[in-house]
């Protein structure tokens, strides 16, 4: 009996011992072994190289070029611009172990190295969820100011702008009291807006003129958009063929403040500031790039200075003169299409400051810019029509079921 005892004790004491022991070890902090890694992180700052902003880091200045190299290869860096992000990991010995580059919120560009040591590029893209927004307003003092005020996008209303570039001059022709409603794309990643995308509709109201335009893609994935009847919305000419300033001299008679008397204005002045980009309003062929006019003042015979001119179908040919310079590449005899640039706002010439001449010939004739009744593009074929107003009708359904949600949320508020 004595010896049972004994043997139940020494139990007891053995399994208290061991608890205690399994207590202290489940209580002990874990201790994590030493990240062998540091970290930068940074941006291209401006007036900088992703080069240059790597090597304020007290970088081997050759790894940092070899490492910008085999970027380059799958990301011309030479489209980088300030605030592009990146993350450097760093070894003990100060060394490149892997780089992250990341140009716009949903691209990020992984370097690692390969069993030989050499850098190897992956691209990741975000995964994002896309959204559709209604948004309409009322111009109160400008096209852009009124749809901010909506909580629109500045990519969305350059969009809309392009896309009534042929019916509206938005710094001629706005009113206030025009309307504007738009649909576009939005994409979300974990609940924050990524970027826009593209404008499944855009409305414009303004006085007689009332029109929507509807996106439509073809199987190439190219996008144009129609009215609900197909008719395009693209004309043989640009309204304008450039972001200007103000117009400081219209079609017709006018006094020539070097000249010092009147004549006859054949085109229309668009103020801009020197070297802001003109494009070419209508397809066509280039058939002169030259300075035109006397180089000397005291003559009076056309001052345009560097000047294109471009032949397009149908009898018209289109001027611009007093361009600062040229677009790269531009020649005579070349084909051009629609928005091509073809020099660059300037005062050269017969000129007092910075403003694009801009005349349209039409056999030969001079006509007003300003009142040129445009011709549509290609309307959509009969063969796309029906598959074209199911779209219309899904959209415009869309609109008026999110319109009214909205009104009902706003009066929610307001009671």
């Amino acid at each position: 009996m004595k010896i049972l005892n004994l043997m139940i004790i020494s139990a007891l004491l053995f399994f208290g011992c061991s608890k205690k022991n399994i207590d202290n070890k489940v209580n002990e902090p874990e201790i994590k072994p030493p990240d062998p890694f540091h970290y930068i992180s940074g941006k291209i700052e401006k007036g900088q190289s992703l080069a240059q902003s790597l090597n304020k880091y007290d970088l081997d200045k050759s790894k940092v070029y070899e490492l910008v190299n085999a970027l380059n290869k799958s990301y011309n860096l030479k489209y980088s611009h300030p605030q592009d992000s990146f993350k450097v990991v760093l070894d003990s010995s100060n060394v490149i172990n892997e780089f992250q580059y990341f140009p716009s919120k949903i691209l990020s560009y992984q370097l690692e190295r390969d069993s030989t040591n050499k850098w190897i590029c992956k691209i990741d893209t975000l995964k994002t969820e896309k959204k559709i927004a209604v948004s309409e307003g009322e111009i109160q003092s400008s096209l852009y100011a009124g749809m901010r005020n909506s909580n629109i996008p500045p990519s969305v209303i350059m969009e809309f702008t392009q896309i009534f570039q042929w019916d509206i001059d938005f710094l001629l022709d706005t009113r206030v009291g025009d309307k504007f409603k738009v649909i576009y794309e939005e994409y979300y990643h974990d609940g924050e807006r990524i970027k826009s995308g593209d404008i499944i509709s855009a409305t414009y109201i303004s006085g007689d003129y009332h029109n929507t335009a509807y996106l439509f893609k073809n199987s190439k994935g190219f996008k144009k958009y129609y009215d609900k009847d197909g008719k395009s919305f693209q004309k043989a000419f640009l309204k304008s063929p450039l972001n200007y300033t103000r117009i400081s001299s219209k079609f017709g008679m006018r006094f020539h403040p070097i000249r010092k008397k009147k004549f006859f204005h054949n085109g229309v002045d668009f103020a801009a500031p020197k070297g802001t980009p003109v494009e070419c309003s209508a397809d066509g062929t280039v058939i002169y790039r030259a300075w035109k006019g006397p180089r000397s003042t005291k003559k009076h015979k056309h001052g345009y200075g560097n000047t294109v001119i471009v032949r397009h179908a149908n009898g018209y040919k289109t001027l611009y003169g007093h361009l600062s310079a040229y677009a790269k590449h531009l020649r005579v005899g070349q084909k051009i299409k629609q928005h091509t640039i073809i020099g660059y706002v300037g005062s050269t010439g017969l000129s007092t400051g910075n403003h694009l001449h801009y005349t349209i010939y039409h056999h030969g004739k001079a006509i007003d810019p300003l009142k040129l009744k445009n011709v549509a593009g290609p309307s959509l074929k009969k063969s796309k029509m029906a598959e074209f107003r199911q779209f219309v009708k899904y959209v415009d359904d869309f609109e008026n079921k999110q319109l009214i949600a909205k009104n009902a949320e706003a009066k929610q508020k307001i009671n």
